[in-house]
Protein backbone atom coordinates (compact mmCIF):
# COMPACT_ATOMS: atom_id res chain seq x y z
CA UNK A 1 0.00 0.00 0.00
CA UNK A 2 1.36 3.41 -0.90
CA UNK A 3 0.46 7.01 -0.25
CA UNK A 4 1.19 9.98 -2.48
CA UNK A 5 4.92 10.68 -2.61
CA UNK A 6 6.56 13.91 -1.67
CA UNK A 7 7.51 15.71 -4.89
CA UNK A 8 11.14 16.28 -5.61
CA UNK A 9 12.98 17.74 -8.55
CA UNK A 10 13.08 15.42 -11.55
CA UNK A 11 16.60 14.71 -12.73
CA UNK A 12 18.27 13.10 -15.71
CA UNK A 13 17.04 9.56 -16.55
CA UNK A 14 19.06 6.41 -16.41
CA UNK A 15 20.66 5.82 -19.79
CA UNK A 16 22.87 3.35 -21.51
CA UNK A 17 26.32 4.26 -22.82
CA UNK A 18 24.58 5.48 -25.98
CA UNK A 19 22.27 7.76 -24.02
CA UNK A 20 19.10 5.67 -24.45
CA UNK A 21 16.86 4.65 -21.53
CA UNK A 22 15.67 1.09 -21.11
CA UNK A 23 12.78 0.59 -23.47
CA UNK A 24 10.69 -2.22 -24.86
CA UNK A 25 11.78 -4.41 -27.76
CA UNK A 26 9.63 -6.10 -30.43
CA UNK A 27 9.89 -9.39 -28.54
CA UNK A 28 8.82 -7.87 -25.24
CA UNK A 29 12.20 -8.46 -23.62
CA UNK A 30 13.54 -5.15 -22.28
CA UNK A 31 17.18 -4.32 -22.63
CA UNK A 32 19.39 -3.08 -19.80
CA UNK A 33 21.77 -0.16 -19.89
CA UNK A 34 25.31 -0.79 -21.03
CA UNK A 35 28.26 -0.77 -18.68
CA UNK A 36 29.88 2.61 -18.24
CA UNK A 37 32.77 3.94 -16.20
CA UNK A 38 31.66 6.12 -13.29
CA UNK A 39 33.41 8.07 -10.59
CA UNK A 40 30.91 8.73 -7.79
CA UNK A 41 32.24 10.16 -4.56
CA UNK A 42 31.31 7.42 -2.11
CA UNK A 43 30.13 4.32 -3.98
CA UNK A 44 30.41 2.72 -7.41
CA UNK A 45 26.92 2.21 -8.91
CA UNK A 46 26.19 -1.07 -10.63
CA UNK A 47 26.78 -1.28 -14.37
CA UNK A 48 24.22 0.77 -16.29
CA UNK A 49 23.11 2.79 -13.26
CA UNK A 50 22.98 6.59 -13.39
CA UNK A 51 26.45 8.02 -12.95
CA UNK A 52 25.11 10.46 -10.39
CA UNK A 53 22.29 9.12 -8.15
CA UNK A 54 19.15 11.21 -8.35
CA UNK A 55 15.40 11.18 -7.67
CA UNK A 56 12.84 10.50 -10.41
CA UNK A 57 9.25 11.72 -10.48
CA UNK A 58 8.87 11.34 -14.26
CA UNK A 59 9.55 8.54 -16.70
CA UNK A 60 12.90 8.68 -18.52
CA UNK A 61 13.32 9.24 -22.24
CA UNK A 62 12.39 11.73 -24.92
CA UNK A 63 9.03 12.10 -26.59
CA UNK A 64 6.02 10.71 -24.72
CA UNK A 65 7.16 7.95 -22.36
CA UNK A 66 5.41 5.96 -19.66
CA UNK A 67 6.93 3.79 -16.93
CA UNK A 68 4.69 1.08 -15.53
CA UNK A 69 5.92 0.09 -12.07
CA UNK A 70 4.77 -2.79 -9.88
CA UNK A 71 5.38 -2.63 -6.13
CA UNK A 72 5.20 -5.10 -3.25
CA UNK A 73 6.17 -8.32 -5.00
CA UNK A 74 7.27 -10.87 -5.50
CA UNK A 75 3.90 -12.62 -5.24
CA UNK A 76 1.71 -15.22 -6.86
CA UNK A 77 0.68 -12.53 -9.39
CA UNK A 78 4.19 -11.51 -10.43
CA UNK A 79 4.54 -13.98 -13.28
CA UNK A 80 0.99 -13.32 -14.50
CA UNK A 81 1.85 -9.63 -14.79
CA UNK A 82 5.14 -10.39 -16.54
CA UNK A 83 3.38 -12.67 -19.02
CA UNK A 84 0.95 -9.90 -19.98
CA UNK A 85 3.86 -7.51 -20.48
CA UNK A 86 5.66 -10.03 -22.69
CA UNK A 87 2.50 -10.75 -24.69
CA UNK A 88 2.01 -7.03 -25.30
CA UNK A 89 5.69 -6.51 -26.10
CA UNK A 90 6.29 -3.79 -23.50
CA UNK A 91 8.62 -3.28 -20.59
CA UNK A 92 8.02 -2.35 -16.94
CA UNK A 93 9.84 -2.29 -13.61
CA UNK A 94 9.20 -4.48 -10.56
CA UNK A 95 9.97 -2.84 -7.22
CA UNK A 96 10.19 -5.88 -4.96
CA UNK A 97 10.36 -6.37 -1.21
CA UNK A 98 13.34 -8.45 -0.14
CA UNK A 99 11.57 -10.77 2.29
CA UNK A 100 8.94 -11.54 -0.36
CA UNK A 101 11.58 -12.16 -3.02
CA UNK A 102 13.19 -14.65 -0.66
CA UNK A 103 9.87 -16.51 -0.48
CA UNK A 104 9.26 -16.34 -4.27
CA UNK A 105 12.80 -16.81 -5.52
CA UNK A 106 11.86 -18.80 -8.63
CA UNK A 107 9.41 -16.11 -9.77
CA UNK A 108 12.05 -13.41 -9.30
CA UNK A 109 14.58 -15.44 -11.26
CA UNK A 110 12.10 -15.92 -14.10
CA UNK A 111 11.20 -12.23 -14.26
CA UNK A 112 14.91 -11.41 -14.37
CA UNK A 113 15.50 -14.04 -17.05
CA UNK A 114 12.78 -12.45 -19.17
CA UNK A 115 14.70 -9.19 -18.94
CA UNK A 116 12.48 -7.14 -16.67
CA UNK A 117 14.29 -4.98 -14.09
CA UNK A 118 13.79 -6.13 -10.50
CA UNK A 119 14.55 -3.17 -8.27
CA UNK A 120 14.65 -2.40 -4.55
CA UNK A 121 11.59 -1.69 -2.37
CA UNK A 122 13.23 -2.40 1.04
CA UNK A 123 13.45 -5.69 2.90
CA UNK A 124 10.60 -5.34 5.40
CA UNK A 125 8.34 -2.65 3.86
CA UNK A 126 7.93 -0.88 7.19
CA UNK A 127 6.79 2.74 7.28
CA UNK A 128 8.74 5.25 9.41
CA UNK A 129 6.21 5.18 12.26
CA UNK A 130 6.59 1.38 12.46
CA UNK A 131 10.35 1.52 13.06
CA UNK A 132 11.70 2.36 16.53
CA UNK A 133 13.51 5.65 16.07
CA UNK A 134 12.05 6.08 12.59
CA UNK A 135 13.89 5.82 9.29
CA UNK A 136 17.48 6.53 10.21
CA UNK A 137 20.16 6.50 7.55
CA UNK A 138 21.61 3.32 9.07
CA UNK A 139 18.24 1.57 9.03
CA UNK A 140 17.56 2.46 5.39
CA UNK A 141 21.05 1.50 4.26
CA UNK A 142 20.56 -1.94 5.83
CA UNK A 143 17.13 -2.32 4.19
CA UNK A 144 18.43 -1.29 0.76
CA UNK A 145 21.63 -3.32 0.90
CA UNK A 146 20.07 -6.53 2.21
CA UNK A 147 17.47 -6.48 -0.54
CA UNK A 148 19.98 -5.56 -3.24
CA UNK A 149 22.27 -8.41 -2.21
CA UNK A 150 19.45 -10.94 -2.59
CA UNK A 151 18.18 -9.54 -5.87
CA UNK A 152 21.68 -9.58 -7.32
CA UNK A 153 22.02 -13.26 -6.40
CA UNK A 154 18.65 -14.08 -7.94
CA UNK A 155 18.82 -12.05 -11.16
CA UNK A 156 22.49 -11.29 -11.70
CA UNK A 157 21.67 -7.56 -11.69
CA UNK A 158 22.52 -5.20 -8.83
CA UNK A 159 19.54 -2.85 -8.36
CA UNK A 160 20.15 0.74 -9.41
CA UNK A 161 16.89 2.12 -8.02
CA UNK A 162 15.05 2.24 -4.72
CA UNK A 163 11.39 3.05 -4.16
CA UNK A 164 10.71 3.90 -0.52
CA UNK A 165 7.64 2.20 0.99
CA UNK A 166 4.67 4.54 1.06
CA UNK A 167 6.61 7.19 -0.83
CA UNK A 168 8.07 8.49 2.42
CA UNK A 169 11.29 10.41 1.86
CA UNK A 170 12.79 10.84 5.35
CA UNK A 171 16.56 10.25 5.05
CA UNK A 172 16.02 8.34 1.80
CA UNK A 173 18.42 10.33 -0.38
CA UNK A 174 20.98 10.45 2.42
CA UNK A 175 20.90 6.64 2.62
CA UNK A 176 20.54 5.73 -1.06
CA UNK A 177 22.83 8.17 -2.85
CA UNK A 178 26.08 7.13 -1.10
CA UNK A 179 25.27 3.56 -2.16
CA UNK A 180 25.08 4.67 -5.80
CA UNK A 181 21.31 4.09 -5.79
CA UNK A 182 18.74 6.45 -7.29
CA UNK A 183 15.22 6.97 -5.93
CA UNK A 184 12.01 6.48 -7.93
CA UNK A 185 8.66 7.91 -6.84
CA UNK A 186 5.53 8.10 -9.04
CA UNK A 187 3.14 10.56 -10.66
CA UNK A 188 0.02 8.41 -11.26
CA UNK A 189 -1.48 6.36 -8.44
CA UNK A 190 -3.91 3.63 -9.46
CA UNK A 191 -4.88 2.84 -5.85
CA UNK A 192 -5.09 -0.78 -6.94
CA UNK A 193 -4.13 -1.90 -3.42
CA UNK A 194 -7.76 -1.10 -2.54
CA UNK A 195 -9.14 -3.79 -4.84
CA UNK A 196 -11.52 -6.39 -3.40
CA UNK A 197 -10.68 -10.02 -2.73
CA UNK A 198 -12.37 -11.05 -5.97
CA UNK A 199 -11.83 -9.89 -9.53
CA UNK A 200 -14.71 -7.81 -10.86
CA UNK A 201 -15.36 -5.74 -13.96
CA UNK A 202 -16.07 -2.67 -11.82
CA UNK A 203 -12.79 -2.88 -9.91
CA UNK A 204 -10.79 -3.63 -13.05
CA UNK A 205 -12.32 -0.66 -14.89
CA UNK A 206 -11.56 1.63 -11.95
CA UNK A 207 -7.89 0.67 -12.06
CA UNK A 208 -7.75 1.32 -15.80
CA UNK A 209 -9.37 4.73 -15.34
CA UNK A 210 -6.94 5.81 -12.62
CA UNK A 211 -3.91 4.39 -14.44
CA UNK A 212 -4.69 6.46 -17.52
CA UNK A 213 -5.66 9.70 -15.73
CA UNK A 214 -2.46 11.43 -16.81
CA UNK A 215 -3.83 14.84 -17.74
CA UNK A 216 -1.08 16.73 -19.54
CA UNK A 217 1.79 14.55 -18.28
CA UNK A 218 4.24 13.55 -20.99
CA UNK A 219 6.29 11.21 -18.79
CA UNK A 220 4.03 9.51 -16.23
CA UNK A 221 5.28 6.94 -13.75
CA UNK A 222 2.32 4.67 -12.99
CA UNK A 223 2.10 3.00 -9.59
CA UNK A 224 0.60 -0.49 -9.60
CA UNK A 225 0.99 -3.39 -7.19
CA UNK A 226 2.07 -6.96 -7.87
CA UNK A 227 1.47 -8.08 -4.30
CA UNK A 228 0.76 -7.01 -0.74
CA UNK A 229 3.61 -6.09 1.59
CA UNK A 230 1.84 -3.95 4.18
CA UNK A 231 0.84 -5.35 7.56
CA UNK A 232 -2.93 -4.84 7.59
CA UNK A 233 -5.10 -7.98 7.94
CA UNK A 234 -6.22 -9.45 4.62
CA UNK A 235 -9.78 -8.57 5.60
CA UNK A 236 -8.77 -4.89 5.53
CA UNK A 237 -6.34 -4.89 2.58
CA UNK A 238 -6.73 -7.84 0.24
CA UNK A 239 -3.66 -9.51 -1.29
CA UNK A 240 -5.67 -10.20 -4.45
CA UNK A 241 -4.10 -8.61 -7.52
CA UNK A 242 -6.36 -10.26 -10.08
CA UNK A 243 -7.91 -6.90 -10.96
CA UNK A 244 -4.46 -5.45 -11.65
CA UNK A 245 -3.65 -8.33 -13.98
CA UNK A 246 -7.02 -7.98 -15.70
CA UNK A 247 -6.62 -4.21 -16.09
CA UNK A 248 -3.11 -4.35 -17.53
CA UNK A 249 -3.94 -5.10 -21.21
CA UNK A 250 -6.35 -2.17 -21.36
CA UNK A 251 -3.83 0.13 -19.66
CA UNK A 252 -1.16 -0.83 -22.18
CA UNK A 253 -3.56 -0.42 -25.10
CA UNK A 254 -4.54 3.08 -23.91
CA UNK A 255 -0.97 4.31 -23.65
CA UNK A 256 -0.08 2.76 -27.00
CA UNK A 257 -3.06 4.41 -28.68
CA UNK A 258 -2.07 7.77 -27.20
CA UNK A 259 1.46 7.65 -28.57
CA UNK A 260 3.41 6.74 -25.45
CA UNK A 261 6.56 4.63 -25.47
CA UNK A 262 7.06 2.19 -22.60
CA UNK A 263 10.30 2.53 -20.66
CA UNK A 264 11.77 0.96 -17.52
CA UNK A 265 14.20 2.00 -14.84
Amino acid sequence: MSSAPTRTTTTAPRTSATGSPRTSTPTGIPTSGATSTVRPTTAVPAAGCPQRPSTFTAAPGTGKTVALTFDDGASSSTLAIARVLRLKGVTATFFDVGRLDAAQASAVQQVGAWGFPVEDHSWDHRYPAMVPGGWTVAYLRQQITRTADLQQRLTGHRPCFFRPPGGFTTNVQQAAYPLGVSVVLWSVDTLDWRQPSVTTAVSTSAIVARATAVGSQQHPIVLLHAGKASSEPDSVVSPNRGNTVAALPAIIDWYTAHGFRFVAF
